[in-house]
């Protein structure tokens, strides 16, 4: 998480560039080197999100270490109608709305489907509970465009989709120097707060993603079914700073990237078999400062996966190579510098589930994987402005890989679910950003100094969720994240690893009552440790102190009407506290209590 309004997926601890984000079935490109940079997906444009794990993961890249995150189109109703839903969206903290329009049309006799996705957010300064976090506005317009026809068996869809997003980042967290950069480490409240505004000023970041895809299924008799695609992604993110008034982007990356993806799945009594191949030209130019350099890179990958499915069990595994060549072009002294590099590997996953009787169902995957070191983590040199911090790669760094073990238990009697999923991952040569400890002047200001080593490591947790139902109206759920995370070849705790959590929810629900239909109202308390599992003097800060929040909402049909509605409070106690993950905790608390409205109308 960094600020206010971005945050990233977390599957067994790992995030970022450890879960892979795929749009439809191809992987969501972006500059997204950081936890500050979320993905690029409009959610109003998506129609379900799935989480895979075990050998299926195959399917889309063999450094998915922690799973996949899959963001899928809605399907369009066999029958032929039109449909405009209208989605308003109000809140206090960050004080702003959303507007978004989902125009939809079928017509059962042409096999045509086309929906239209405008959606729109404006939001001001947010604000912790005793003060604004200055220059935390954003603006966002993001929207969609899906077309599918079908004749016999060919399938045809068409998608471009678009993502604008204006951010400011918290004014506390750029410092001009390192006398004040030392105070505002140490002090309780920010530097630097401002009366509430929408206005965005520098520092600031302007993002912009377009994607384009061409999508072809088709039903044989002998193969099965075979899927091709072709998408097409451009991102472009400019860095606006203090030093130059912000007129101009201190740094501005553009970032294309071209896919092909083939498929075949073939289904034979109890036996499924996958196989297929995807290639990927990415190309990366920057204007401006440099932090990471120009370069071209080419991907191409194999797979395939068996899955033998029986009434009691299940058996999958697959195997998958990966490779690819990145030429990189920067000036080190004045002199146009090319280094190349190639990394190539094996990915293998055995997974499976039995079901010992009617309640209890046990899994058991088995997996190595690897994944190569991501341009930021081999060239970064200088501030990254998101995360108000100078990072810095090293051109040394081997690749990762990481052999694990996932297991889980479902259990489902009557009132009673409980799902315990206990892992393991040894990863060697493991890369992730450590503070030095120091601060470093630049003429942009002054910030902590990270760099990017390489170690071997282990991830042990258990994830737990147990769900109760107390009555035909009532029911109650805890879930626990748990972690423990080391590095075994020096044998000291790794930094920026989530804490352990819980959180619980009581939830009734009711078919009518007042006037309103199919509602619910639920109340959710969460509680997050400390993270105590840091190394002293390591930091540039103390570990933040533990924090419990309050959520609720209440949400229901109004009466035989196609208006739904939501109504919320975030944080009601609006408790102080900062969450160890957020990289601004080094200078401001987390947000407040906020009240919010949903409403969402269909005719």
């Amino acid at each position: 998480k960094t600020g206010t309004t971005i945050a990233k997926p977390i599957i067994n601890g790992m995030h970022s560039n450890r879960i892979s984000v795929i749009n439809d079935d191809s992987k969501q490109e972006g500059q997204q080197w950081g936890s500050e940079h979320a993905p690029e997906i409009d959610p109003l444009s998506a129609g379900s999100i799935e989480v895979i794990k075990g050998a299926s993961t195959l399917r889309y890249g063999g450094d998915a270490m922690g799973g996949v995150i899959r963001v899928l189109p809605a399907l369009f109703n066999d029958t032929t109608y039109t449909t405009v839903s209208i989605l308003a969206k109000g809140e206090t903290n960050p004080n702003g709305g959303q507007l978004g329009i989902k125009l939809e049309n079928h017509s059962k006799k042409l096999s045509l489907g086309q929906r239209l996705v405008v959606n729109v957010k404006r939001n001001g300064d947010a604000a912790a509970p005793n003060y604004i976090l200055s220059n935390t506005g954003f603006g966002q317009l993001s929207g969609s465009y899906y077309t599918q026809y079908i004749k016999g068996k060919s399938q045809l869809s068409l998608t471009a989709s678009a993502f604008i997003q204006e951010l400011g980042i918290l004014s506390a967290s750029h410092i001009g120097n390192t006398t004040d950069l030392r105070r505002a480490l140490d002090s309780d409240t920010p530097l630097i707060t401002k009366p509430f505004t929408y206005t965005i000023n520098p520092p600031s970041q302007l993002i912009q993603h377009y994607a384009g895809k061409a999508k072809w299924v088709y039903g044989s008799d002998k193969l099965g079914q075979i899927i091709t695609s072709y998408t097409l992604q451009n991102n472009r993110r400019q860095e606006f700073d203090n030093h130059n008034g912000g007129n101009d982007a201190a740094l501005d990356l553009n970032l294309t990237t071209k896919q092909i993806n083939v498929l075949v799945d073939k289904h034979t009594d109890d036996w499924r078999i996958q196989y297929g191949a995807m290639g990927e030209q990415q190309q990366n130019i920057y204007k401006g400062r440099y932090f990471i350099p120009n370069y071209e890179r080419f991907k191409a990958g194999a797979f395939a996966i068996a899955t033998l499915e029986k009434e009691h069990y299940l058996i999958e595994g697959g195997v998958r190579y990966d490779w690819q060549n990145t030429n990189t072009y920067r000036y080190v002294k004045r002199v146009l510098t090319n280094d190349e590099f190639t990394f190539d590997g094996i990915s293998a996953n055995f997974s499976g589930w039995r079901r010992i009787n009617e309640d209890l169902k046990l899994h058991l995957s088995a997996a190595t994987r690897f994944r190569s070191p991501d341009i930021n983590e081999l060239f970064s040199d200088g501030l990254h402005h998101g995360s108000a911090a100078l990072e810095f790669g090293d051109l040394a760094l081997k690749q990762e890989r990481s052999y694990s073990i996932n297991s889980a238990l479902n259990y489902n009697h009557n009132r009673l679910r409980v799902q315990v999923e206990p892992y393991f991952h040894f990863f060697q040569d493991y890369i992730y950003l450590k503070p030095s400890g120091e601060t470093q002047l630049s003429i942009r200001g002054a910030f902590p100094v990270f760099n990017y080593v390489q170690t071997d490591a282990t991830y042990s947790g258990t994830d737990i969720d147990v769900r109760y139902r107390l009555s035909a109206n009532w029911t109650a759920e805890t879930t626990a994240a748990l972690l423990y995370v080391k590095d075994v070849k020096n044998d000291v705790f790794i930094f920026g690893i989530p804490a352990q959590q819980f959180r619980g929810k009581v939830k009734y629900t009711f078919a009518e009552l007042l006037g309103l239909h199919n509602g619910y109202w639920e109340i959710s308390p969460s509680y997050t440790a400390r993270q105590n599992r840091v190394e002293a003097q390591e930091d540039f800060t103390e570990t933040p102190d533990a924090y419990f929040l309050v959520d609720t909402e209440l949400g229901a049909q109004y009466k035989e009407t196609p208006l739904h509605f939501s109504i919320g409070i975030k944080n009601i106690l609006n408790t102080e506290y900062r969450d160890y993950m957020n990289r601004y905790r080094y200078y401001a608390d987390d947000l407040g209590i906020s009240i919010y409205t949903t409403l969402n109308y269909t005719f």
